[in-house]
C-alpha cells in the first residue's frame, strides 16, 4: 500500500484525469473524426500523457526524435524541457468549442458586431497615439514595403491593441498540448511546435517565458512561430527581430509580411458595393482568397462602387460579403490588396475591420492613402 501521501496524489490525479476529460468530452466527440481518429484515441492519448508525462508517449517520443534527426538538436535537451511543461487544457478547449446545444441556436455572424469589437473607438485613439509615437518608423517601412502606415498600424490594434494584450497562454506548453491532443489540425500545430524549438535554439526566444494566445501566437503583431521564422525582419537590419518586446521590429514585419504576399504599392484595396435591384451579388462573392472577376464584369451586372471609379474597370477584384444577425448583407469589391490582408487570418470579417479601422487612423502623423 502506498504512504499516505501518494495515495492522495494519486487520488487527485486520477480525480483531475477524469475532470479534464469530461472537459473536454464534447470538443473530442464533434471533432475526432475531422482528424482521422476516434473520441477513444484522443481519450486514451490524453489520459496517458496525464498519467505518464509527456516522455511517456510514444507519440512525443518519435516527434523528438525527428527534431534531432531533423536538426541535430540534443535529445537531452529537448527532453528536459518536455519533462517540465504541464497541460493547457484551456487552449485546447478554445481551440475545438463544443457545437451550440440543438436547444440553442448557434449565434449569426454578425459584421456591425465584429467591427465594434475589433475596429472600435478606443482603438481609434490607441491607433491615433502608437502612430504620432512612432511616425518616423512607420513612414520608413512603408517606404521600404509599399504598405500604407495605417494599414500596419490596424493590424496590430486588432491584433493586440498596439501590445497591449498579447496573450497569458505559455507558448511552449499551448503549442505541445495542441500538436499532440487537439482532435483536429495536429500536424499543423506540430510545425509550430518546432518552429517554436528552433526560435529557442536561435536564441530568439525563451521556451520557459514567452506567453502567447491560446492558439500560439506571438509578440505585438500575433505571428505564428513558422511566420516568425520566414517573415520577422529587425527594423535595424543589424539586428535580430524582437517581436515581443520591440514594437519598432513588429511595424517593420507586418510590412514585410504584407509585402512579401503581394501587396501592391499605391493600389485600392477595396470599396464599398451599392446593388441595383434585381441583380445578384452573390454570385460575384469571391470563393477562395484571392480576386476571380474583374471590376467591370461585376458592374456590367447592376453592382456599382460607392466612390465610382475607385477601382478601374480592368483591375482584378471580387465581392466580400459582410452578413449581419437580421440576415441582411453589405458587399464590397475587394481587390488584389484586400486578399492580401486575409493571408494574415483567413477572414474576409477580419480583413474589413482592419481595412475599417486603417480608415479611421488615415489621418494620423505618418499615415498614408493607398488603400
Amino acid at each position: 500500500m502506498p504512504p499516505p501521501m501518494k495515495r492522495q496524489r494519486r487520488q487527485f490525479t486520477g480525480w483531475f484525469s477524469g475532470a479534464l476529460l469530461t472537459l473536454l468530452a464534447p470538443a473530442l466527440s464533434t471533432r475526432a473524426q475531422a482528424g482521422g481518429a476516434t473520441t477513444a484515441e484522443f481519450t486514451q492519448r490524453l489520459a496517458e500523457r496525464l498519467r505518464f508525462g509527456w516522455l511517456g508517449r510514444s507519440d512525443v517520443q518519435s516527434f523528438i526524435s525527428e527534431m534531432t534527426d531533423r536538426h541535430g538538436w540534443p535529445r537531452e535537451w529537448l527532453e528536459t524541457h518536455f519533462a517540465q511543461i504541464k497541460s493547457q487544457p484551456r487552449a485546447l478547449s478554445l481551440m475545438n468549442p463544443p457545437p451550440p446545444s440543438p436547444d440553442e441556436p448557434a449565434r449569426k455572424r454578425s459584421w456591425a458586431r465584429y467591427q465594434s469589437q475589433h475596429a472600435d473607438q478606443s482603438r481609434v485613439e490607441l491607433g491615433r497615439a502608437f502612430m504620432e509615437e512612432h511616425a518616423k518608423v512607420f513612414r520608413n517601412v512603408s517606404k521600404q514595403s509599399g504598405v500604407p502606415p495605417e494599414v500596419i498600424a490596424a493590424i496590430l490594434g486588432v491584433e493586440t491593441k498596439f501590445g497591449k494584450i498579447t496573450g497569458s497562454f505559455p507558448a511552449f506548453e499551448t503549442l505541445a498540448t495542441l500538436a499532440f491532443d487537439s482532435p483536429r489540425r495536429g500536424d499543423f500545430f506540430r510545425q509550430e511546435l518546432e518552429s517554436l524549438l528552433w526560435l529557442a535554439k536561435n536564441d530568439r526566444l525563451s521556451l520557459t517565458d514567452t506567453r502567447g494566445s491560446f492558439a500560439g501566437a506571438l509578440g505585438f503583431p500575433q505571428f505564428m512561430p513558422s511566420s516568425w521564422r520566414r517573415f520577422a525582419i529587425g527594423y535595424r537590419s543589424k539586428n535580430e527581430p524582437d517581436l515581443l518586446g520591440n514594437p519598432h521590429d513588429a511595424i517593420a514585419s507586418i510590412g514585410n509580411f504584407l509585402k512579401m504576399h503581394g501587396w501592391v504599392r499605391g493600389a485600392p484595396s477595396h470599396v464599398h458595393a451599392l446593388a441595383n435591384e434585381g441583380s445578384n451579388p452573390a454570385r460575384f462573392v469571391a470563393p477562395k482568397l484571392t480576386p476571380v472577376h474583374t471590376v467591370a464584369e461585376i458592374e456590367s451586372a447592376g453592382i456599382r462602387q460607392a466612390v465610382p471609379d475607385r477601382l478601374k474597370p480592368a483591375t482584378a477584384a471580387s465581392l466580400i460579403d459582410l452578413p449581419e444577425s437580421d440576415d441582411t448583407v453589405s458587399y464590397w469589391f475587394a481587390a488584389q490588396n484586400f486578399f492580401v490582408i486575409t493571408q494574415y487570418n483567413r477572414s474576409f470579417m477580419y480583413a474589413a475591420a482592419v481595412l475599417t479601422l486603417a480608415d479611421s487612423l488615415a489621418n494620423s502623423p505618418g499615415a498614408d492613402d493607398g488603400r
